[in-house]
């Protein structure tokens, strides 16, 4: 069992700091997507109906998945950040306990074979994953599953393009299509490609959902001040020169409501733990 959680990626250090508008405009998952990931838990037997989500934040995902599970399974959200769980105890009121763990997805603190289904939303490109990997092998059930989901803007055109070249310019290292990654960089995610060449996973599947969603300038200023992103270019070019710059980008694109329609493409990739 792993017990050490001082190793964690550089990453997760700047959520340190990004918790005030973290649970309010984080644009969430759809429910289909839920349920296909609680669809998949549900064939597990009673003695690993154990449900972790690593790099929970707040608890946006965590609450989603236990709203669409039954009292049978134990849901356990994990992250090293400490004002994250905090945030993650206070907002969450649900009919069924959470509990909420202070931990690395590096280094998971339960046993050997003891949890039937991992998830990761909107996490896993800040782990050590190939650190993770292991751990999640090592603490899966024969055939427990792994699923891991991701947001990913559609911009191929409208508002989101426009934001896409503000953050090239603005955010030291991005480019469209990269995340902010555990060296405290950015890079491309591929987890289907990393779990289809790990001999301990099989069977992975990869699932799209594209939906809509309205911002108003307000929310959209509130929810890109939750992002690694603002936060590296606030620091590479001062608070003042990045606001004012995403304010106009708003303001170009915005309806006479000041409303903003976006689209997001969510990801979700699964993994079988083989059985050794």
């Amino acid at each position: 069992m792993a017990t050490d959680v001082s190793t964690q990626s550089a990453g997760y250090e700047h959520y340190q700091t990004l918790g005030e508008h973290y649970d309010n405009e984080r644009p969430g998952y759809p429910i289909s997507a839920v349920h296909k990931i609680a669809a998949q838990a549900l064939p597990l037997r009673q003695f690993s109906r154990r449900v972790v989500d690593a790099g929970c934040g707040t608890g946006i995902f965590t609450r989603m998945l236990a709203d669409a599970l039954d009292r049978s399974f134990e849901v356990i959200g994990l992250e090293p950040s400490s004002t994250m769980i905090e945030r993650a105890i206070e907002v969450t009121k649900t009919i069924r306990p959470i509990r909420f763990v202070q931990s690395p997805a590096e280094q998971l603190p339960f046993s050997d074979r003891s949890v039937g289904l991992i998830t990761a939303a909107g996490a896993a490109q800040l782990f050590d994953r190939m650190r993770f990997y292991v751990e999640a092998h090592r603490v899966l059930v024969d055939n427990g599953v792994l699923a891991i989901l991701q947001n990913k803007r559609r911009h191929e055109g409208g508002f989101f393009r426009s934001f896409e070249l503000f953050l090239e310019t603005f955010v030291p290292g991005y480019r469209t299509g990269t995340y902010a990654d555990a060296q405290g960089g950015h890079s491309v995610a591929n987890f289907d490609a990393e779990l289809a060449s790990d001999n301990r996973f099989s069977t992975v599947m990869v699932q799209k959902w594209d939906w809509p969603r309205t911002f108003t300038t307000q929310s959209f200023e509130a929810f890109a001040s939750s992002t690694i992103q603002l936060k590296m270019a606030r620091a590479a070019h001062g608070n003042e020169t990045i606001i004012n710059e995403l304010r106009s980008i708003l303001s170009r694109h915005c309806d006479a409501c000041g409303a903003i329609d976006v689209t997001y493409s969510t990801e979700l990739t699964t993994a079988v733990r083989t059985t050794q």
